[in-house]
């Protein structure tokens, strides 16, 4: 991985722990969202340092951070993390016990229903 490749893994890996998008990124640095993707996959031969300040303003890091020596790609574990801490696990157990429930409730109001409906009735 050439240095640019490995600046521009730095910044996507910081951009997602911080649950950001390229967007939001761009816009916090005051930067084109095409230019911060060109960035992100290592493509720009000529990204300068007042460029490099700007996304680690963005990022709310130091400039360091983006060079940072441990290799984003040795981290894939940070990387998943980032995305799956989008929900949480009360998060996750409300939405199974929601499903389930709404399900319920409609197999129930059926059920209803056709019982209402084998004895002449209909539900109000």
């Amino acid at each position: 991985m050439n240095p640019r490749q490995h600046i521009g893994e730095r910044i996507r890996l910081l951009r997602l722990q911080k649950g950001m998008s390229q967007e939001q990124l761009a816009l916090h640095s005051s930067i084109n969202i095409s230019y911060l993707g060109q960035i992100e996959r290592g493509e720009k031969n000529n990204c300068t340092i007042n460029t490099l300040e700007k996304i680690a303003t963005g990022l709310g890091c130091s400039l360091e951070n983006l060079f940072g020596s441990e290799s984003p790609l040795d981290n894939r574990t940070n990387d998943k993390n980032a995305v799956l801490t989008v929900l949480t696990t009360e998060d996750l157990k409300k939405l199974i016990v929601d499903t389930i429930n709404s399900s319920v409730s409609g197999q129930r109001t059926e059920c209803k229903s056709n019982e209402s409906a084998k004895n002449g009735m209909s539900l109000p």
